[in-house]
């Protein structure tokens, strides 16, 4: 299947485009500066319930991968996964069942 790309380094601009476009699927860290990934999945989630949404972690210094991504499920996520993945496992999630 082809997908297009569309890579956003600033949470707060990716929350914006988000909410102005389209788009089909998102893949957000979780933890990352300025805005977390649970908190872009709970905004899209009441607004854009169609969305795809899987979010990756890998943990960080006071929060466990697996407790970060059970809450990102809690909020909404339709897909997780743990740091490091590879490229099949990605595929794999972005796709709808």
């Amino acid at each position: 299947t082809g997908h297009e790309l569309v890579l956003q380094t600033d949470p707060k601009k990716a929350l914006e485009q988000l909410r102005s476009e389209r788009f089909d699927v998102l893949v957000t860290d979780m933890l990352m500066p300025e805005l977390r990934g649970i908190d872009i999945i709970r905004e899209l989630r009441r607004e854009k319930s169609d969305l795809w949404i899987v979010a990756i972690s890998g943990g960080g210094d006071t929060i466990t991968e697996k407790s970060m991504l059970r809450m990102s499920e809690a909020y909404g996520a339709d897909r997780v996964l743990y740091k490091p993945f590879r490229k099949p496992e990605l595929l794999a999630a972005i796709e709808r069942d």
